[in-house]
């Protein structure tokens, strides 16, 4: 998550309040990316920094392997298969601050 913060102690309120700001600086980095991509910038493969990689951990998986934050705010609407055995997929299901870099 962030290299300063860490969820344990948080207030309820603050909970929120972490959330709602992840939610907001994925949303401004997807607006900037389309933003340059419409000007014609081209974008490195990692983004330019506009990308947002879930960092959560799964266990007995290892690292999400969703790749990108969807969600109005809550959790991540993102399918994901968390088995490549099983090919019905599911949500992550993770919150916005799991997708930002730390």
């Amino acid at each position: 998550m962030f290299k300063y913060l860490s969820r344990e102690g948080l207030t309820h309120e603050q909970s929120e309040a972490l959330e709602k700001a992840a939610f907001l600086i994925i949303s401004a980095r997807r607006e900037a990316a389309a933003l340059l991509a419409r000007a014609g910038v081209t974008l490195p493969d990692d983004g330019f920094g506009f990308g947002n990689p879930c960092n959560a951990h799964i266990e007995a998986h290892g690292n999400c392997p969703c790749n990108d934050y969807t969600g109005d705010g809550g959790p991540c609407l993102t399918q994901t298969t968390l088995d490549t055995a099983f090919p019905p997929s599911r949500s992550c299901g993770h919150p916005p601050s799991k997708h930002l870099s730390t």
